[in-house]
């Protein structure tokens, strides 16, 4: 289990005061914490001198069997970086812009943007470069210019914020914006701008570009040179295989598919992104990750539409084959709008919540431990070495239920609004309390 920080939010003392919560972390039992936002060192940028926050956190992580991976953007920087103000201050066709996606405008005195391609945020990605004609790209979003892969220059200098940050003591890496790495794109024209989901499409000019994979294999061979450390994703992409091809053994160690982020509380639908997934990383050799949400989504309890659906599906995401990724907070269960404005961190951590929640064994926080507790300690929980294949049952409309690769153990979910018959089996643990033989509406439950 990966818990995903946003630093910002989880702790108002930094990286210092993520140390003095691992105890909260070594309750919840989970295996590593991946450093966001607020950690992430770009292109160009390197860890502190020592001592620093970050060698403190590794050493108290490392002491209590905890892995730390830093967040690193190494396919844009920000407009306060020093690239983009030697790109600003530089003449067209320099090569500080060559660093960037910059391009001419089109019509007169190129008044207008390179392409109508729209950023992941939804709005224009595209913004004039000072009052000259040329113009800079910023998929990620306003105020986030894209690098260019295929200058030495961006390698380079990733290259060297790696083998520092592995040189301090980090784990690994969580790659932002795993699928945006690439040289230059074709600058095509998107043929549907207005119609794109959040995850990239076969189709789509600006993302998934065949580059992509080229650069996490040179990002791969940095980190083989430091034994145990890994590189790790959510890779927003929509199709499996394509998807699947982000973990090939010699790209990331760990590419976490992200259909459950945006999947509705059906369990058909859950169903055919669960197989998809699964098959495809069968076919690459990719270990499968998951989650339900990460920093700046809406929560899970108010994107599946109230908190025993959110608990429901959090026992589904436990009961999974492979890594789990857990952003901070979903363990509490509370609903919450996303913040999906780059830079900008949800709301703070519930500490107080947390603590009630703590003292209190029906609470979501109880859930998740007695879950994290039986995924460590349970035999139906015990890898099998070539397979990670479930084995489906039949169930009743609205419901899912599968046993675990070469287990005992079966998880079954009920997305409907009526309760309905458990299968057969001692139960291990439920999102919602009922008579031992049933299934509540809107909840799960694991049976051995």
């Amino acid at each position: 289990m990966v818990y995903a920080v946003d630093v910002r939010a989880f702790t108002e003392q930094g990286l210092d005061g993520v140390r003095e919560r691992l105890g909260y972390l070594e309750l919840l039992d989970v295996d590593a914490v991946a450093l966001g936002p607020s950690a992430v060192c770009g292109p160009g940028g390197e860890p502190p001198a020592p001592p620093d926050p970050l060698a403190r956190l590794t050493d108290r992580a490392r002491a209590a069997g905890l892995r730390v991976l830093t967040g690193l953007a190494p396919g844009h920087v920000t407009t306060d970086h020093e690239w983009f103000r030697e790109a600003l201050h530089s003449d067209p066709g320099s090569a500080a812009r060559e660093r960037l996606h910059v391009r001419r405008g089109r019509g007169p005195s190129g008044s207008l943007p390179p392409t109508g391609w729209r950023d992941l945020a939804g709005g224009p990605a595209w913004s004039r470069l000072g009052s000259g004609e040329d113009w800079y790209l910023h998929l990620p979003g306003p105020g986030l210019p894209d690098v260019n892969w295929a200058d030495p220059e961006v390698w380079a200098e990733t290259e060297k914020a790696i083998r520092s940050w592995c040189d301090r003591g980090v784990d690994g890496l969580w790659i932002d914006g795993a699928h945006l790495l690439s040289p230059r794109p074709s600058f095509d024209e998107d043929p549907r701008p207005d119609e794109r989901g959040p995850l990239s499409e076969p189709d789509d000019p600006r993302t998934d570009l065949p580059g992509v994979h080229e650069a996490h294999r040179t990002v791969r061979a940095v980190l083989d040179h430091y034994p145990g450390r890994i590189a790790a994703a959510g890779v927003d992409v929509a199709d499996p295989e394509r998807f699947a091809a982000y973990g090939r053994p010699d790209e990331l160690h760990l590419a976490v598919q992200q259909g459950l982020r945006y999947v509705p509380f059906d369990a058909g639908r859950i169903r055919e992104v669960v197989d998809g997934s699964l098959r495809a990383t069968r076919a690459s050799g990719a270990t499968p990750g998951w989650s339900l949400c990460r920093p700046g989504d809406a929560r899970a309890a108010t994107r599946f539409g109230g908190r025993d659906r959110a608990r429901a599906m959090a026992l589904l995401l436990l009961a999974l084959p492979g890594t789990a990724v857990l952003d901070a907070g979903e363990e509490l269960c509370l609903p919450g709008w996303g913040t999906p404005v780059p830079g900008v961190a949800r709301e703070p951590f519930a500490w107080a919540e947390a603590q009630t929640q703590l003292e209190d064994p029906t609470s979501a926080l109880s859930l998740h431990r007695r879950a994290l507790e039986l995924r460590r300690t349970h035999p139906g929980f015990t890898s099998v070495a070539g397979t990670d294949e479930l084995e489906w049952f039949g169930a009743p409309d609205g419901c899912l239920a599968f046993r675990r690769p070469g287990s005992s153990l079966v998880c079954a979910l009920n997305t409907s609004a009526a309760p309905v018959p458990l299968p057969p089996g001692e139960l291990l643990i439920s999102s919602r309390s009922a008579p031992v033989d049933v299934l509540p509406a809107y909840s799960s439950a694991w049976l051995t």
